[in-house]
């Protein structure tokens, strides 16, 4: 096995912003809103807003808008498919460090 596990990791979390957002989101309780997302990965907004859709497009991430009032609220929740890449992602990690001991 060894390095060749990495081949199954879904190639949108090898980018490292993509990986923080789907490690911060995969641990959530429920949905985190975008000034929470961007609070705590410290992104500027188009940076975070570029990453989710691309997520959202590959379907590792659900996003919803609503309206607060006036202002619009967009809040992300993991997929089940997102769940399940990044559980992929970490077991070929450990994978990769288990064979290199």
């Amino acid at each position: 096995m060894g390095s060749s596990e990495l081949l199954n990791v879904h190639p949108a979390l090898f980018d490292r912003v993509r990986l923080a957002i789907m490690a911060h989101l995969s641990l959530a309780k429920g949905a985190v809103d975008f000034n929470t997302l961007l609070a705590e990965l410290e992104l500027t907004r188009g940076n975070l807003s570029t990453h989710m859709k691309k997520l959202e497009d590959d379907g590792l991430v659900n996003i919803k808008k609503a309206f607060i009032g006036r202002k619009t609220r967009t809040t992300y929740h993991c997929t089940g498919k997102g769940k399940k890449a990044v559980q992929t992602y970490l077991s070929a990690v450990e994978t990769v460090l288990k064979s290199s001991l």
